[in-house]
């Protein structure tokens, strides 16, 4: 049956999954007009991925089905769904590094001339088409692993659009972006939705979803339970609609919590002039017990290679580093580890979580002479640890068997700072420590760490994002193409100076 001129580009209608007994989607409707970004907003857990693995074809839904312009398509089909033109950029790029820009776009679905050999000329011309068509600026025989984030996400949009995709889901696409990088991915979304293309843009970013999108829906535990224009809905009542208004009162209140600069004045890190060769020069802090310092910047600052430096998993070139007022050189992480620091890396999936492993087995990583006996792993000691930092914690559900790549991001989140909490660190750093979490999440993370401050932990935090310095920070140290360039006491410095001061206006 022809399509009508009414005929949304895409729409879902009584969409809904079942795990065995627990339903992760139910009843979900929605529709994806031509040239409309769409928010799609949610707590951890609410449905969102399950949603987008129905619309990929990664799942089947239990009942319900997905229309491309009044055409239904084929459930769990996902090679059907891309070539329906339905393609997903995910927050983890699926890019090949290695590979330049040219042999990603076309992977696995080469023009090839006789004999099976690859169409280089073809394939060259189609890809400059497509970059004259939709403005997007990169170089294609660049590899790509040397390219900016936010290229390596111009770089899939074009690989989706040479699939002649005219829906792109969006996966927390500037997780790891700069401020300037996601002023640039958006005028990038703004130019394909010029062209009628249909945009689905997930984030736990809210400025994000006000500033680029047109309609927003909000999901709620399987559920759609708010859908309309961006316009419509103010971010007060969208946080509540997300989280509840119990946690969205609880994130509000971060805000106004009690700064400590200094915190008992006893200096636990101190560091003098470090320098790591083309990466950070002269870096000098101190680090108090019972405060909470946040090193705040644009990606790219280097302050996450300046953390790996004081932690051991990198070198620096010069300059000294003092412990409880000991000078120390730390060769490795063990040896942070047994000097009492701890450090929540960036990336979780990378660097933080044994992924197929269970809750217990994870929280117990860094600990493991506390859950082991003659090299032998003690079962009952590891579930009492996981279950000491579930509790603690708020970890849900609360299984310690449970496989930690089966939790929502911010459950694994929690477990990452978990397993630190467990090896009782004096010295806690986090890099980005709620990247890709929602903002009941955000404030349950802030609480955590601000529990730990009190208790007389050292809590070092590097992050992007603004209005977490603003909302987290006892002090706040700017950072800038490697250096250090100013120290605050919290409440001494407003976030527009901040933004002024880290370039983030650029």
């Amino acid at each position: 049956m022809p399509a009508s001129p009414e005929t949304p580009l895409l729409q879902a209608r009584g969409l809904t999954k079942r795990f065995g007994s627990f339903a992760a989607l139910s009843d979900v409707d929605f529709v994806l007009e031509p040239g409309e970004v769409r928010g799609l907003v949610g707590s951890n857990g609410a449905g969102k991925s399950t949603l987008v693995k129905i619309l990929t074809g990664a799942h089947a839904p239990s009942k319900g089905q997905v229309f491309l312009r009044g055409t239904p398509l084929p459930a769990g089909a996902p090679l059907e769904m891309l070539e329906a033109g339905i393609a997903c950029i995910y927050q983890h790029s699926s890019l090949v590094p290695s590979l330049p820009v040219l042999d990603n776009v076309f992977l696995g679905r080469q023009p090839t001339r006789r004999l099976g050999f690859i169409d280089r000329r073809t394939q060259r011309e189609r890809a400059e088409r497509l970059i004259a068509e939709h403005g997007i600026e990169v170089d294609l025989g660049a590899l790509v692993g040397n390219l900016s984030t936010v290229k390596q996400k111009e770089v899939e949009i074009l690989k989706a659009l040479a699939l002649n995709a005219r829906i792109i889901l969006m996966d927390e696409p500037t997780a790891w972006l700069s401020r300037s990088e996601v002023t640039k991915l958006h005028r990038t979304i703004r130019r394909l939705k010029s062209q009628d293309v249909g945009v689905l843009y997930i984030s736990h970013v809210l400025d994000e979803v006000f500033q680029v999108c047109d309609s927003v829906m909000i999901m709620r535990d399987g559920r759609v339970v708010w859908n309309g224009l961006v316009s419509e809905i103010e971010r007060q009542r969208l946080v509540d609609l997300m989280v509840g208004e119990k946690l969205g009162a609880a994130s509000r209140a971060a805000t106004h919590q009690e700064r400590k600069p200094g915190g008992t004045g006893e200096v636990r890190l101190s560091c003098k002039d470090l320098t790591r060769r083309n990466l950070f020069t002269g870096v000098s802090f101190d680090l108090h017990a019972g405060e909470i310092l946040c090193v705040a910047g644009l990606i790219g600052a280097k302050r996450s290679e300046l953390v790996h430096s004081i932690f051991g998993s990198d070198r620096f070139d010069s300059g000294t580093l003092e412990l409880n007022g000991a000078p120390i050189r730390i060769h490795a992480p063990g040896g942070a580890i047994a000097s009492g620091l701890g450090l929540v890396p960036e990336d979780r999936h990378r660097d933080g979580l044994f992924l197929a492993h269970s809750v217990a087995e994870n929280l117990s990583m860094v600990a493991l002479n506390k859950v082991s006996r003659l090299g032998l792993l003690r079962r009952a000691e590891m579930n009492g640890a996981a279950s000491r930092q579930i509790e603690r914690l708020g970890i849900v559900p609360q299984d310690a068997s449970r496989i930690v790549g089966r939790l929502s991001g911010g459950n694994q989140q929690k477990v990452m700072i978990g397993k630190w909490l467990e090896a009782e660190p004096k010295i806690l750093i986090l890099d980005e420590p709620t990247v890709g979490v929602d903002v009941g999440a955000k404030a349950e993370i802030y609480t955590i760490l601000r529990r730990l401050r009190d208790q007389g932990t050292a809590v070092l935090v590097i992050s992007s994002d603004i209005e977490e310095v603003m909302t987290l920070s006892d002090r706040i140290a700017v950072m800038v193409s490697g250096r250090i360039l100013s120290i605050h006491d919290a409440g001494t410095i407003t976030q527009d100076e901040l933004v002024a001061r880290i370039g983030g206006a650029a």
